[in-house]
């Protein structure tokens, strides 16, 4: 069961907290999402340089390619370890995702009605409590710590909707930024959001929408 709070409490602390950095991967090549571009690269220097992020003890990340990638670039800069994680790996769309008609019918599908899923794929429902599970396991191993969390753009939007009970939208996760970081506190009584996603710190910012092919829910 996921441990739910949807307000910080601001008072004095009463138990172990443990501080969560959710990032997204920086952005990807359109013609193979498994890899990051160049500008995807830099984002992530620029995060990791941004004191954004401090005191990580360990990063975990999803066993997809461009997370690994992302986790690699902030370990190296952040000096800390890194860790995969399958239950981070990113959503389960069970398409490919440069195939656009595919693409416009899935994505309105899955965002529309969140048990929706593909024969190959997986619901957002599922994912977000595959996500949710995880995060609790991982709170749970690192007490009174820091670590951060390196996963996909959906898996970002889905957590932030089982901390916050804000409603799942499309349009959010169009919006949602490469590169972004988010923060959460994570105790026995449950989940609280610090900071919302953000990458607006970023040069060159870029998100979902930016990636997706043009004129694709036109």
């Amino acid at each position: 069961m996921f441990e739910y709070v949807q307000e910080r409490e601001m008072g004095s602390r009463q138990e172990p907290q443990t501080l969560f950095y959710v990032i997204t991967a920086g952005e990807v090549l359109r013609n193979d999402p498994g890899k990051l571009s160049e500008r995807g690269q830099n984002q992530i220097l620029e995060l990791a340089n941004s004191r954004l992020i401090a005191g990580v003890s360990k990063i975990y990340s999803s066993s997809t390619s461009n997370g690994i990638e992302t986790a690699k670039i902030l370990a190296k800069e952040l000096d800390t370890r890194m860790e995969k994680k399958n239950c981070l790996d990113a959503f389960n769309l069970g398409i490919s995702w440069t195939d656009e008609k595919q693409l416009r019918e899935t994505l309105l599908s899955i965002w529309n009605d969140e048990e929706f899923s593909t024969p190959k794929g997986e619901s957002l429902s599922e994912a977000r409590e595959r996500f949710g599970q995880c995060m609790n396991d991982i709170g749970r191993k690192h007490p009174d710590d820091s670590v951060a969390i390196v996963g996909h753009t959906i898996m970002s939007c889905l957590f932030y909707n089982l901390v916050t009970a804000a409603p799942l939208d499309i349009k959010e996760w169009l919006m949602t930024g490469f590169a972004s970081c988010a923060t959460y506190e994570y105790a026995k009584t449950g989940w609280t959001l610090v900071m919302s996603p953000e990458n607006s710190f970023l040069s060159d910012p870029t998100c979902v929408s930016d990636w997706l092919p043009e004129n694709l829910f036109d």
